[in-house]
């Protein structure tokens, strides 16, 4: 059995992940032969974590069809035509017996070429907003699974099933995991804006840097582009600190070591809530704007009404917002425990992986027969 994935960026990339462990693991339990599994993208992403499971990769060039006024969507439309050409002799030669999708623009030419050669799909849906190529997939699609309830009106209804967020297991706590209030002498704050990191979380995060570390830990994911500019600009700002020790900052962490570790995480409104939440972990979320992603607004009020987060548009963010939303929820145990209970309401992404796994076996196999 051949299994195509594709998806792009880290909050794509990784739940991916998560479902080819699990196939390898139930391709074992069900004494079948371990399937061949491809990756699709414009980008490797993480060749290493690829390597790792034996996933091989081929590249398919994909352009961006922004919401915004950008040059980039006119020369991106050429490269997007050539990947669906591409796409269509990848997938002839492979011929897998399931295509996998997370979405993005990545995934539209290898979605394409399934089509067109009538591969079966099953797609996978993260936000409360579908984006523009899970939507359109989802019309040919033999399955749909979503990460929220609340993106089930866009698909037809006998193709659906809610089965929360992939999440890789290293990622996962024990079943019997309890988050507890005050356990350190000094909280820790977890500070990730997404895979690429945020300017404008950075900054915010800059400037407020000498107060924070009086009283707190911060970790802080910058973002592997902007790092060199926030350690120039954190040294100096943090030069005669006395507790200068206390801020740790990379381009990019490995968020599996620092979970159990951190009190309270800053972040956007990606797939990171639902790895968030499983570690029970309160949140301030600061979604990107609408007008350059219309999916993460909807992500952040969704978990805000489910009492697991706090939220400060970007056009709202300040350094003195920020820091009494912190203290608010840091420094009222009523407050923090409850939103830390609340994050329970995200288990189901324990078993998401699992779940997409047997189904994408089911299919491969009825195909592959």
């Amino acid at each position: 059995m051949k299994i195509v994935i594709t998806g792009a960026g880290g909050g794509h990339f990784y739940p991916l992940l998560a479902v080819v462990e699990r196939i390898q693991k139930e391709a074992f339990v069900q004494k079948i032969i371990q399937p061949e599994v491809y990756f699709i993208s414009d980008n490797p992403y993480d060749e290493k974590a690829l390597f790792e499971l034996q996933i091989k990769y081929i590249e398919v060039p994909a352009g961006k069809l922004r919401v915004y006024p950008s040059l980039k969507t006119f020369t991106d439309l050429f490269k997007t035509f050539y990947g669906m050409i591409r796409a269509i002799f990848v997938l002839y030669r492979i011929y897998p017996d399931v295509v996998f999708a997370k979405g993005g623009y990545a995934s539209f030419p290898t979605l394409f070429a399934a089509r067109v050669l009538s591969i079966p799909v099953f797609v996978h849906e993260s936000d409360t907003i579908p984006g523009r190529t899970t939507k359109w997939a989802g019309k040919f699609a033999t399955r749909v699974a979503l990460s929220y309830a609340e993106a089930s009106p866009f698909y037809p209804k006998e193709k659906i099933a809610l089965t929360g967020q992939p999440v890789r297991d290293v990622l996962i706590p024990g079943e019997d995991y309890e988050r507890v209030y005050g356990a350190k002498d000094r909280p820790v704050i977890l500070v990730i804006g997404g895979s690429q990191g945020s300017q404008a979380i950075n900054d915010a995060i800059l400037k407020m840097l000498p107060e924070l570390l009086n009283t707190y830990d911060i970790v802080h994911q910058a973002g592997t582009e902007k790092l060199d500019d926030v350690k120039k600009i954190s040294e100096s700002i943090l030069k005669d600190h006395q507790y200068k020790d206390r801020y740790y900052v990379e381009g990019f962490i490995d968020v599996a070591l620092f979970y159990s570790k951190v009190d309270l995480a800053i972040t956007r409104a990606g797939s990171m809530i639902f790895e968030l939440a499983l570690w029970q972990l309160p949140m301030i979320i600061i979604p990107i704007p609408e007008a350059i992603s219309r999916d993460q607004r909807s992500n952040a009020y969704t978990a805000a009404g489910l009492g697991v987060a706090t939220v400060i548009e970007e056009d709202n963010l300040s350094s003195g917002v920020l820091m009494n939303e912190i203290k608010r929820i840091l420094d009222d145990k009523n407050i923090y425990k409850k939103m830390s209970s609340s994050c329970k309401t995200y288990d189901l992404s324990r078993t998401a992986a699992s779940t997409i796994a047997r189904e994408i076996i089911r299919i491969g196999l009825s195909h592959y027969n």
